[in-house]
């Protein structure tokens, strides 16, 4: 029995001077947000129109009619193709947001009421934007956009 004991005090030995095993993630990391590019102000939006031309990557019937107009920085106007609107805006460095918005309540096509109703709830998930092309580029908390558009009159 005695050359036992020696035995199992040397495996104990052994097996507390193992190496741990290599950090295995279980997940990746998550990917980095989508931000907006350094350098543009939406205070200089302030007094600019704007046309619609897309709403979460599609396209909008009435282009040329529906509009978003920043008053100035701290109120916006607009028309979302079948009923006008207004609201509050907060404009600070490259971070936007609107809220809340009033609109008229008239009924139109239901095409037309179906792109005001994406119109409106993309305006309301809005927290930066970023100059694109000539275009204005508005995006949500992750980066993405939600609304593109074209300055207009």
């Amino acid at each position: 029995m005695r050359p036992f004991i020696p035995l199992a005090l040397a495996a104990t030995l052994l097996a507390a001077c193992a190496s741990p095993p290599p950090f295995e993630p279980t997940a990746p990391p998550p990917a980095p947000a989508k931000t907006a590019p350094a350098g543009f102000d939406t205070a200089s939006l302030a007094g600019s129109v704007w046309n619609v031309v897309a709403v979460k990557g599609i396209g909008v019937k009435q282009a040329d009619q529906v509009k978003l107009q920043f008053a100035d920085a701290a109120e916006v106007a607009g028309f979302g193709g079948c009923n006008s609107f207004t609201g509050r805006a907060e404009l600070s460095g490259s971070a936007i947001k609107f809220g809340p918005l009033a609109a008229t309540q008239r009924a139109c096509a239901p095409q037309a009421m179906a792109e005001e109703s994406m119109y409106f709830s993309a305006l309301s998930k809005v927290r930066s934007a970023r100059e694109e092309n000539g275009q204005l580029v508005l995006l949500d908390d992750a980066g993405n956009e939600l609304v593109r558009l074209k300055r207009g009159q």
